[in-house]
């Protein structure tokens, strides 16, 4: 194996043993046959190597964060009650022993297997849904007015048809549409607290982390957001929500390659890459510390969405703990 080639993931059942021996050990001093056990555990090689590596994983997350601006993202919401159990801490020679939570093992276990092979789903927001895809899932609809719309993936949407118009609410994802020509009803797209009202053919609406982008690839759409309201010519986009509408500018190139199964970034911090990335993908994919604010321009398989990462790897010389393929958080 090459010096930037991606590490080989961790087995389940090995990384399951590991994290009990650490929490097992952080609870107390062992006995001497617990300690004798955890010995010949750690003389075979490949556990050894997966104790240290899920140390240093956490000793990453425990690190001193960022800004919050910059922070990438973290891991689910068990994460931080364990951090202090991964944690191995200095203890003065008179404070007393606590004694093994052995409980803790089982359940730190229990919470690794759920993050490297559970599916995080947004199940509400899908009950409510009219269309939506899966992980990785893209999606063709042609809408009773003779509209097409076109889902990405881990995308929901609901419509509403009426006399007097068409609306479409973007629940989560991304969605492109063409809209079939009818004057006297506006085909209207609903998102992140803001809209956009088609003034001509297609365009593109793209919603994350509360925000959502508008990308027009031909004639033009009124956006609202935060109260006021502009036009968007083609070959242009802009952010919105409830709050806010953003600065109207040129959409760079590759701005719907979604739509093909490509992502195109010129100049992101990795961090929005690697989130882009894992939409297309199931399990947990990160990135951490420093890493997550390198800047990088390239063209990347979303069909082939672990490729990308090994592709990322390598060319930024970044490191990567894995179990199995189920969880990957990449760092320097």
């Amino acid at each position: 194996m090459t010096e930037n080639a991606p590490r080989a993931p961790i087995p389940a059942t090995i990384a399951e043993t590991a994290a009990d021996w650490i929490v097992r050990r952080d609870g107390g001093e062992l006995s001497a046959d617990d300690e004798l056990a955890f010995q010949n555990w750690l003389s075979e090689p490949a556990h050894r190597h997966a104790f240290a590596r899920l140390e240093d994983l956490w000793g990453l997350i425990e690190s001193d964060p960022a800004p919050i601006a910059m922070q990438p993202t973290r891991l689910p919401p068990i994460a931080p009650k364990r951090r202090s159990i991964f944690r191995r801490k200095r203890r003065s020679s008179t404070a007393p022993a606590r004694k093994p939570q052995r409980w803790a093992g089982t359940a730190v276990a229990a919470s690794i297997a759920l993050v490297a092979f559970a599916s995080f789903g947004d199940w509400p927001t899908r009950l409510r849904a009219d269309y939506a895809t899966g992980v990785g899932e893209r999606r063709v609809l042609a809408l009773e007015d003779g509209s097409r719309v076109t889902l990405g993936s881990s995308s929901a949407i609901v419509h509403e048809f009426s006399g007097a118009r068409r609306k479409v609410r973007l629940l989560e994802g991304s969605a492109f549409f063409e809209v079939a020509p009818d004057r006297s009803r506006p085909f209207t797209v609903e998102a992140a607290g803001g809209s956009a009202t088609a003034l001509g053919t297609a365009f593109a609406v793209h919603e994350r982390g509360g925000i959502a982008e508008l990308v027009v690839t031909e004639h033009r759409v009124r956006v609202i957001g935060g109260g006021r309201s502009g036009i968007v010519d083609e070959g242009q986009r802009v952010d919105f929500d409830a709050e806010t509408l953003g600065v109207i500018e040129t959409a760079g190139n590759g701005a719907t390659a979604w739509t093909r199964g490509r992502l195109v970034v010129v100049n992101r911090p990795l961090r929005e890459v690697v989130a882009e990335i894992a939409r297309y993908r199931h399990g947990y994919l990160s990135v951490a510390g420093t890493a997550a604010d390198v800047k990088v321009s390239g063209v990347y398989d979303l069909d082939h969405p672990l490729a990308a990462v090994d592709s990322i790897e390598r060319s930024l010389n970044l490191q990567s703990f894995r179990i199995s393929d189920r969880l990957i958080v990449l760092h320097r």
